[in-house]
């Protein structure tokens, strides 16, 4: 079941109905000390119910209005009129504690999201500020680490259209070099189907053919493909620590994230081919310039 955004009118009417009328907007923690304050009383107020019956078991009978028995159903009905009050006040204390959680929560998930943006957008910058292919990738993969908080990680880039081969890594550094067949393992099912994956647990091999033996255990990874204008580059790899736990929200960050990777790559490939075009160009003229000094000569 769905839960409503709790409203700050809801909270001030909560607050109110507990008592905390002298500040703006209540806090878990004064909801807390209102509560002290609340069983305090009851306490105080159970003691002096127990006095009370204690002197009245004591009081022989006069002639007065007031009789040990009036007094005795005076102090009952004090004590459930009381008891009434503080049940009715720990439900509106306990409303009240779920919707400042509520809120927290959401101001936490917002607050993660606009932190997130902005790394996505710092991130962005810095890959289309550098054009060489390996400051790139390097840029592309230690923002995705910082983005997911990750251990380790690596990019795969596709060779002769069938092979995934391990460029960079980071925090395993023994795997660069390392190949992989399209369709093959994690980063190959991901390369052949161009769909992320959100890895959760220890890796099945009969869910991943052809997966080779890692050198230690990953439970939580993300594994998402690069790719630009229909074009794949390769595969990012991001693995989580220990007390990580990647989820669908993460896999979309880097869903985004990895689209914009793609592009400067591609910018970053486009760069090399017309620098290597115009270096050619530059040898021919330099070329047949030596030309036609030298034919001249001869």
């Amino acid at each position: 079941m769905e839960t409503s955004e709790p409203s700050a009118e809801q909270i001030k009417r909560e607050a109110r109905v507990v008592g905390l009328r002298e500040v703006s907007m209540p806090t878990l923690e004064a909801v807390e000390r209102r509560r002290l304050q609340l069983w305090g009383l009851t306490v105080v107020l159970l003691l002096a119910v127990s006095a009370g019956v204690a002197v009245v078991s004591t009081w022989r009978p006069g002639t007065g209005v007031v009789t040990p028995g009036v007094l005795r159903i005076a102090i009952v009905l004090v004590s459930i009129a009381f008891g009434v009050y503080a049940t009715e006040k720990e439900i509106h204390l306990r409303r009240l504690g779920r919707l400042l959680t509520d809120q927290r929560v959401l101001t936490t998930a917002l607050t993660n999201r606009l932190t997130e943006m902005s790394l996505l957008l710092e991130a962005g910058k810095a890959m289309n500020s550098v054009l060489e292919l390996p400051a790139v990738l390097e840029t592309i993969l230690r923002s995705a680490m910082d983005l997911l908080s990750g251990e380790s990680g690596s990019i795969m880039l596709l060779e002769k259209q069938d092979e995934l081969v391990t460029v960079l890594a980071r925090g395993n550094d023994a795997a660069v070099g390392r190949r992989a067949k399209v369709g093959w393992g994690v980063a190959g099912q991901v390369a052949e189907t161009r769909e992320a994956l959100l890895i959760e647990g220890p890796v099945d091999p009969s869910r991943f053919p052809g997966l080779t033996e890692r050198e230690r255990e990953v439970h939580s990874a993300l594994s998402v493909p690069l790719v630009s204008r229909n074009v794949l580059f390769g595969v990012l790899n991001v693995n989580a620590g220990p007390d990580r736990r990647y989820t669908e929200y993460d896999l979309q960050a880097i869903s985004i994230f990895a689209e914009q990777a793609a592009g400067a790559m591609r910018n970053a490939r486009l760069y090399e081919t017309e620098r290597v075009q115009v270096e050619r160009a530059e040898l021919v003229r330099e070329f047949g310039t030596l030309y036609e000094a030298y034919g001249a000569d001869a």
